[in-house]
């Protein structure tokens, strides 16, 4: 099964290419649930995200099957130029800089700075873990300390239980509101300690985000305002499974382990997509928890149900009052939503690999 996953997925990324997109990126779409609305979406995040992965568990691998995830792996990381900050800088953006195509192949959203994006640290960092050594990483741990909550400007959650907290932040742009997520501090701290680089304030509050998140069940009760990126707590589930992970038991994160496997071992005993189940699955795996039953698919039909979040009018808006709107079914289905069948295959990849290796 792993093999043929990897073949499905060097056979997606040479696709891809055909479709128009560089080579070496994974096609992804936005499209909206309801209306008839449908646009190739290139960007860099998938691509990069899929990298991070295989290379996690390349060591689990048949030679045979390394050679296969390397060759993925080159190609996306010979993409990344693309996406660099365009004024020349070490900062990476979602969509290509080079040239610059912000919703590429949209009718409005393309020609507003409006829907503009920044450089951000989730994408940054994916290519400062996929492609290290030629990275800065003490330079890069300087520049998320300039743009964290506190540093310039505070973050519209000042009243809220997480205010006072100099986390990180999701964008570097001087004029962006700082943003708060909670995976995309998952990721920046995994990416700190691989590197082993010195601890500051920003860390521990951003160790501290994350324990209040969970310890709270905010994380349950309003994924979407504590990770307004990546809103569901399945995918919150997934991001500081993989923290936890890496960190093994060497810091107060760890204690977070057997609450994490209680509360999903309970949300997988509610009706869930399979997406969802997946990254609870993988999640449980990570915690070195293995599911008493296995997942059964047809990979065909996963590829076809499958989306994942893109954004809403309520979490475009810094505002905690209109952020609580999200909960309503009305405003979550207005929201556009990504296809990226590159990425979702990534995911079955690793739920196998994990599996059989626990």
């Amino acid at each position: 099964m792993i093999t043929l996953l990897l073949q499905q997925l060097e056979k997606q990324q040479l696709d891809s290419q055909a479709l128009g997109y560089l080579k070496g990126v994974f096609a992804s779409q936005r499209l909206h649930s309801i209306l008839p609305y449908t646009r190739e979406d290139e960007n860099m995040f998938f691509s990069a995200a899929i990298a991070f992965t295989l290379q996690e568990n390349c060591d689990s691998l048949s030679k045979e099957n390394q050679a296969t995830a390397q060759k993925i792996i080159k190609r996306i990381v010979k993409c990344y130029p693309n996406f660099k900050n365009f004024k020349g800088g070490r900062t990476y953006n979602f969509f290509k800089t080079n040239p610059m195509d912000f919703f590429p192949n949209g009718l409005v959203m393309k020609h507003s700075n409006f829907f503009k994006l920044a450089d951000d640290a989730d994408d940054t960092v994916y290519v400062y873990l996929t492609d290290p050594k030629k990275q800065n990483h003490s330079w890069l741990k300087e520049k998320l300390i300039k743009h964290a909550n506190g540093t310039l400007k505070w973050s519209f959650h000042k009243r809220s239980n997480y205010g006072e907290l100099k986390t990180y932040s999701v964008y570097f742009g001087k004029k962006m509101h700082i943003e708060t997520d909670a995976c995309i501090l998952s990721t920046l701290l995994l990416w700190s300690y691989r590197n082993k680089l010195a601890k500051t304030k920003q860390d521990k509050d951003s160790k501290t985000y994350l324990l209040r998140a969970i310890t709270s069940k905010d994380y349950i009760k309003y994924p979407y305002l504590v990770s307004p990126c990546y809103p569901t707590t399945a995918q919150i589930c997934y991001h500081i499974s993989r923290l936890i992970k890496q960190l093994k038991n060497t810091n107060k994160l760890s204690a977070l382990k057997p609450l994490l496997i209680d509360d999903i071992q309970e949300q997988l005993k509610q009706p869930q997509s399979f997406s969802h189940q997946l990254f609870f699955h993988i999640s449980l795996l990570n915690l070195g928890v293995k599911p008493k039953t296995k997942l059964r698919y047809q990979l065909n039909d996963v590829l076809k149900s499958t989306t994942y979040f893109y954004t809403s009018i309520p979490l475009m808006i810094p505002n905690l009052r209109i952020r609580k709107l999200q909960k309503y079914k009305l405003f979550n289905s207005l929201g556009l939503r990504t296809k990226c069948d590159g990425y979702t295959t990534m995911l079955v990849f690793e739920y196998h690999v994990l599996y059989n290796s626990l």
